[in-house]
């Protein structure tokens, strides 16, 4: 007779055997070759200059009063004046599709375009991450998002968003997924894979060459910070680097690994700004090697934070290649009227 241990063991070998299968087949599989203009998008370029407001780690799940968030996300969006939205990140943790769907209503109530990309957090809830492309790729209306499931680009959420005025690309947003976690030599957060880069190249090279051969200024938007945010924070004050905006109130959380992609960016001329999420409590702008090395700031008081520091970041692009800063947007909850 087969006692219950025995079948426990059965099973567990079973599913081992079938998850080496599918990790096996996924290793091999490379995907497909898409054209870069599959993978870009157009906003207008409206205004003489174009305001993008980042929201980051909004951290909702299925047990937050969602009515509350909105009501203190709200106060930031009406004070940005905004072009487009952008959440870098995090946006969920340990939420049901109704949360998901609540959020995306929300954003999309505004009448302007808005998109996220995802962090570390975003597959850790009551769907799978691919749930969530699906129905961002399918939102319509003012959503403004790209997720080309069998591409042979790592991860969730790159693509590229043209801004443009008078048929001309005036600047390039590009998108990109941090990951989430690596299980390889080390244990930690993940990092931007070699294809990805290989992304970032074409689509500079492609934007640039059909530009009559000049560099279009593009922001790159991602999660997790590059290992050169710890690196340009160390070497304020030296002459690559240069405090321009905040602080930083905890260390620096970037991948261990550094897969090159801040040399690429340096290589190729076009991204002015590096912006990302992640670090609740890190609100800080440094100008590193004549690039900004952007962080957000947080936009609810979900996992942790500091109160003083709760809200979002407007960039200013304007027509003639130049980015600007305004300060961060902030409120507390008290401010909160249901």
């Amino acid at each position: 007779m087969i006692n219950n241990k025995k079948i426990q063991s059965i099973i567990s070998f079973a599913m081992s055997l079938l998850l080496f299968g599918v990790l096996f087949f996924a290793s091999c599989y490379a995907g497909n070759r898409y054209e870069v203009r599959d993978y870009v998008m157009e906003v207008e370029f409206s205004r003489s200059d174009f305001r993008i407001l980042q929201l980051s780690d909004l951290h909702l799940s299925n047990k937050d009063n969602l009515d509350k968030q909105f009501a203190f996300i709200d106060l930031t969006i009406r004070d940005a004046n905004a072009d487009l939205i952008i959440v870098t990140g995090d946006v969920f943790s340990l939420a049901e599709k109704k949360t998901a769907r609540d959020l995306f209503a929300f954003l999309d109530s505004y009448g302007i375009p808005w998109t996220v990309t995802f962090g570390n957090h975003d597959e850790q809830g009551y769907f799978p991450i691919e749930w969530l492309t699906s129905v961002l790729n399918e939102y319509g209306s003012n959503c403004v998002f790209k997720d080309i499931s069998d591409d042979d680009v790592y991860g969730n959420s790159n693509f590229a968003i043209n801004l443009v005025k008078s048929g001309s690309v005036k600047w390039q947003l590009i998108v990109m997924d941090s990951n989430r976690y690596y299980f390889g030599d080390y244990f930690g957060y993940d990092y931007i894979k070699q294809d990805q880069i290989d992304w970032y190249k074409r689509v500079v090279d492609e934007t640039k060459s059909q530009n009559g051969g000049t560099v279009v200024p593009s922001v790159a938007f991602f999660h997790i910070p590059l290992p050169e945010f710890k690196d340009a924070f160390d070497k304020i004050g030296s002459a690559d680097a240069s405090l321009e905006y905040g602080e930083q109130n905890e260390a620096p959380c970037p991948p261990e690994y550094n897969s090159g992609l801040f040399d690429m960016i340096k290589q190729l001329g076009s991204t002015k700004a590096i912006v990302v999420g992640h670090d609740h409590v890190n609100n800080y702008r440094v100008k590193y090697e004549d690039i900004y090395l952007c962080y957000g700031i947080k936009s609810t008081d979900r996992v942790y934070y500091d109160d003083d520091m709760l809200g979002g970041q407007v960039f200013v692009l304007s027509e003639d290649g130049s980015i600007s800063f305004e300060p961060p947007i902030y409120h507390t909850y008290e401010e909160v009227r249901l």
